[in-house]
């Protein structure tokens, strides 16, 4: 453990810096460890992405005013200060980002497109194509700088949260779990929740807690400023085609 107070669920993170081992639970070691830098597709390691940086004993820090949510449309992106162009993510960053979005993401709506599908094939064949590599790596860029959920950053997100709302739908009655059923679906379409949603999650987590002692906090603010395209917002869902994601 990292503190005096144990750890209580079977459930944990481990922690070795190649001779010792701690152990801890998700909000601890996130705030004695920062965000993980993993390059592995191991998804508990990501799902400390979206843990808050506080603990549920702790008193809970001041909320900002409002309620942000996605934004949307090109307006939203429009109007930024111009800044100097970031260069292209690097190989191994495409690669997870590839691994990621095709591995990982089962489930989400808009997960493939044309290109993503012709450079995961690519990359499955042996070496990953060069002239696909940077049209995958220029699309990262374009996500991260304007802030879409088709960023590296968001996708983590939403594969961190998908994490624990998969964890409380596996430790919650089927008869009372469409609230849960309700956020999943949302995630998976929007691949985005607002703070409200995210503090109704750590309200049924208060709860959780009383059986699964591992279950965390989760960060309300992870998609603040995140911006969703109109397509996902929409009434009438549609069946995703190639082509349609990022």
């Amino acid at each position: 453990m990292f503190c005096s107070r144990p750890l209580k669920s079977l459930k944990g993170i481990v922690i070795s810096d190649g001779t010792r081992e701690a152990y801890a639970g998700p909000n601890c070691a996130k705030k004695h460890l920062g965000a993980p830098e993993e390059r592995l597709l191991d998804v508990a390691r990501l799902a400390m992405l979206v843990v808050s940086d506080g603990d549920p004993l702790d008193e809970p820090p001041p909320v900002p005013a409002g309620d942000p949510a996605p934004q949307s449309g090109p307006e939203a992106i429009g109007g930024k200060a111009s800044v100097a162009r970031a260069p292209l993510p690097p190989l191994d960053s495409v690669v997870q980002y590839l691994r990621l979005r095709y591995e990982v993401m089962n489930g989400f709506k808009f997960q493939r497109s044309a290109l993503l599908t012709e450079a995961y094939s690519s990359l499955q064949s042996g070496d990953l194509d060069e002239t696909l590599r940077k049209r995958v790596a220029g699309t990262m860029r374009s996500a991260q700088a304007n802030r879409t959920v088709f960023s590296e950053r968001n996708i983590k997100h939403c594969i961190g949260l998908n994490f624990w709302i998969q964890e409380a739908l596996n430790n919650t009655p089927k008869e009372r779990a469409s609230f849960l059923e309700a956020m999943a679906s949302t995630l998976h379409s929007r691949w985005s929740l607002s703070r409200g949603q995210l503090e109704a999650i750590n309200k049924w987590g208060a709860n959780l807690r009383r059986r699964v002692h591992g279950f965390p906090h989760l960060d309300v603010g992870i998609f603040d400023g995140v911006i969703a395209p109109d397509f996902m917002l929409q009434k009438t869902k549609r069946d995703s085609k190639p082509g349609d994601g990022a």
